[in-house]
């Protein structure tokens, strides 16, 4: 497999990609997987000195119902205050993955500013997911490696373009979900020769070492340390002769909620526009926000967080909390999740899509009586695939969760998905290029 030069002058002089490449880009991908579980290890620590501490959070509720409202009031002051003084709020990873095929690089300015802005909205309950900072930081951080190592004469551009793949491969659990996105995230340009970039094919051998060395990382930070246990993977689908039948209403539930996602993202960033930028709307907009999660966390305290670890218990305990309460904690927290990131509690939206996704899945399982893997890999699936139009990353990331025996019916989910058609005015509120422009 040769590198991406049609001259004497490209990448490793017409070379094959050599085993040491792919042993560096196994070697940095373990590194990737191993400090990315060790961070989110950190923040569920976080979370639950707070949340465990003080409000005593269990599977039945809070012990103090009011202790959300004040929680997350607060965490929204602390966050206005320290985005106002220290500018430290990660970009999404949509920003990250645009701004790195656009320019073929990514920088962080202050890493530890952008750490303590990443923990913060995840600590203070936010429904917001771990992705955009990890992945801003980590990135940012072998861009600067790579460019080192090219000062030095070492011909190892590559490497940061596998971190990419080996970022998403840690923070989802699954090999697949780095490779695909390394892949989507290639430039559509030819290579140049004399930047020692290779063409996709090769490139891809090196995503494939990146990501299955990160997912090594994973699991030796686990067998060491133990810490974050990632998503659940559900039972195996035992369907009714009946169930496809359902398929369509669960495609068209995961749409709803897919309205319901990018409707509350287009109003809250309006909102978030007209409000400006001064020091009092900087501080005041993600305490709104906080006051208003805060207030509906009292009634549903499952729309906070990113979902990760409450998707661990509501595998376990869905069939006892109504399918009115499943119902309406998807449809909320799908709501929240976009005026939080508009608001100012800066973060990623996929693993609380999933948890949405999976608690409307089980709501729409009780309501029918049908087998509840199968309408939650296809509430979950059609969801994510809407939101993002990729349905390869969607299936790679949710193959995590769902058997393979029923990834037929999410594949089909997927491409549906993917295919449905959003409000153009509403998905501008999600454009990559407008963070760019402010990165």
């Amino acid at each position: 497999m040769r590198d991406a030069a049609r001259t004497e002058r490209g990448a490793f002089e017409e070379a094959a990609v050599s085993a040491a490449m792919v042993a560096l880009s196994l070697a940095a991908g373990f590194v990737v997987g191993f400090s990315v579980w060790a961070v989110l290890s950190l923040s569920n620590w976080l979370v639950s000195l707070l949340w465990g501490t003080f409000g005593a959070k269990g599977v039945e509720g809070f012990a103090a119902p009011w202790f959300p409202l004040v929680a997350c009031t607060l965490g929204g002051l602390v966050i206005g205050v320290w985005t106002h003084f220290f500018r430290g709020a990660p970009a999404s990873l949509e920003a990250v993955m645009a701004s790195f095929k656009k320019t073929g690089t990514y920088r962080v300015d202050g890493t530890g500013r952008s750490v303590v802005g990443f923990l913060l909205p995840i600590v203070f309950g936010g429904s917001v997911g771990p992705e955009a900072g990890l992945t801003g930081l980590i990135v940012s951080a072998c861009c600067q490696i790579r460019d080192l190592l090219k000062r030095a004469g070492l011909r190892a551009g590559a490497i940061g373009d596998a971190t990419l793949a080996a970022s998403i491969a840690a923070l989802f659990g699954t090999p697949l979900a780095g490779i695909v996105a390394g892949v989507e995230s290639m430039p559509d340009e030819e290579p140049d020769p004399d930047k020692y970039e290779l063409r996709r094919s090769a490139k891809a051998v090196l995503y494939l070492g990146a990501a299955f060395g990160a997912l090594g990382g994973v699991l030796a930070f686990s067998a060491l340390f133990g810490g974050s246990s990632g998503l659940p993977r559900l039972a195996e689908p035992a369907m009714g002769a009946l169930d496809p039948v359902w398929f369509v209403p669960c495609i068209a539930l995961g749409y709803a909620l897919a309205l319901v996602f990018e409707g509350s993202g287009a109003l809250f960033s309006r909102l978030s526009q007209r409000a400006g930028n001064a020091p009092f709307a900087v501080i005041a907009k993600p305490v709104v926000a906080g006051l208003v999660m805060g207030g509906i966390a009292v009634v549903f305290p499952n729309v906070l967080f990113s979902g990760e670890a409450q998707t661990h218990e509501l595998v376990s305990n869905w069939a006892g909390l109504g399918a009115f309460a499943l119902l309406a904690t998807g449809v909320l927290k799908s709501a929240i999740t976009p005026m939080c990131l508009s608001m100012g509690w800066n973060g990623g939206h996929f693993f609380p899509c999933i948890y949405s996704g999976v608690s409307c899945g089980f709501g729409i399982a009780l309501l029918a009586g049908i087998d509840p893997t199968f309408a939650a890999g296809v509430v979950t699936t059609s969801y994510i695939a809407c939101t993002t139009c990729k349905p390869l990353l969607s299936a790679g990331i949710l193959l995590l969760c769902f058997p393979l025996h029923g990834m037929l019916w999410c594949g089909l989910a997927a491409i549906v998905g993917a295919l449905l058609p959003l409000p153009r005015t509403w998905r501008s509120r999600s454009n990559a290029d407008e963070e760019l422009r402010e990165l």
